[in-house]
């Protein structure tokens, strides 16, 4: 089932980088309506991936004794807003569409035909090119959730603190380059606040996390235009800072966290290509363009997080649910061996 995720997981990022018709065919599009096509078609990708990177980081606010340990595996599932779906078009520069509005990468499947007109400019004449819009995933994920599966292994330290190692195996097949890993630090604060150890079965403390992912797709293998160093890159970094509580009972606990939560994203398009138009009043004549690191988009998230979470412990298995709420929301579901 976990392979069968990171497996769905996968073709979420790798359509990132490379969809039906290909986001490379955008650079058609000329230097600006390329960088706003893409920028509306991938930000609620840049967004929603450091919403699920930055989830289910934690399922109790009690710290691990001193070389305690845990073994997590969980699925975090980002609920997209529907009015992410779909972006505007109709005040680009050069592009041309019988609809004024295209999906998303979490939009519907369809590719919009896009004709492309650019005006003389100094030694270049009017040209032209069509290219298909790259289409939404929508098909592959019908409720409108995009799932990421994590593994974490947590240890108790000295001083009432633990280190928590998250991992995604790397993946390098099909043109497309995966790794993800992350780092979170949790310390029990209950024992400085002697007076808050009266309340049954509670516990507090402080949880700081970063993370890193990162995806590299091929596109000179794809042949699509000339040049060279032709590469698509996806690149997250992900903080959390938390205030968590907690009450334990045996077999039962309830927990939640507060706090600053957010990351930076980027997707780039590097290398040098040769993208051919045609000489309007002259289709037989191909006018070359020469442009090198065409597409930069940045995105950076930071605002208030807060998570409620149950979990269910039977020996040393545990099982949970939490939901954090945010911009996109995320429910996270696991289990997790756990000892001290």
């Amino acid at each position: 089932m976990l392979f069968r995720t990171f497996k769905f997981y996968l073709l979420f990022l790798s359509t990132i980088l490379y969809s039906q018709s290909g986001l490379e065919n955008t650079l058609l599009a000329g230097q600006t309506d390329s960088k706003n096509l893409l920028s509306g078609y991938l930000q609620p990708a840049l967004k929603g991936s450091i919403y699920l990177m930055n989830s289910g980081w934690y399922t109790t606010a009690k710290v691990h004794k001193k070389l305690g340990f845990d073994l997590t595996i969980s699925l975090n599932s980002a609920i997209i807003p529907e009015n992410e779906k779909s972006f505007d078009i109709s005040n680009f520069d050069f592009i041309q569409s019988k609809t004024s509005s295209l999906p998303t990468i979490f939009g519907k499947s369809i590719n919009e035909e896009l004709t492309v007109t650019i005006p003389v400019n100094n030694d270049q004449p009017q040209i032209s090119s069509s290219f298909l819009a790259p289409g939404g995933i929508k098909d592959k994920f019908p409720l409108g959730i995009v799932s990421s599966p994590i593994i974490q292994a947590t240890l108790g330290l000295p001083f009432k603190s633990e280190i928590s190692i998250r991992y995604l195996p790397e993946y390098n097949r099909n043109r497309v380059y995966f790794s993800n890993y992350g780092i979170g630090f949790k310390h029990d604060i209950l024992q400085y606040f002697t007076f808050l150890k009266k309340i049954p079965s509670l516990n507090l403390s402080a949880f700081g996390a970063y993370s890193i992912m990162s995806i590299n797709y091929d596109i000179q293998s794809s042949n699509r235009f000339r040049g060279n160093n032709q590469i698509a890159e996806f690149d997250i970094t992900n903080y959390k800072l938390q205030i968590l509580s907690s009450f334990n009972f045996k077999i039962f606990e309830f927990y939640g966290g507060i706090g600053i939560s957010g990351g930076n994203s980027s997707f780039s398009i590097n290398g040098e290509y040769e993208v051919d138009y045609i000489v309007d009043g002259d289709s037989n004549t191909k006018f070359p363009i020469k442009i090198s690191d065409p597409v930069k988009i940045n995105y950076s998230i930071h605002e208030l997080s807060k998570n409620f979470g149950f979990k269910f412990k039977f020996l040393f298995l545990h099982a949970f649910i939490d939901y954090t709420f945010q911009e996109y929301d995320v429910v996270t579901i696991g289990t997790s061996i756990n000892f001290r």
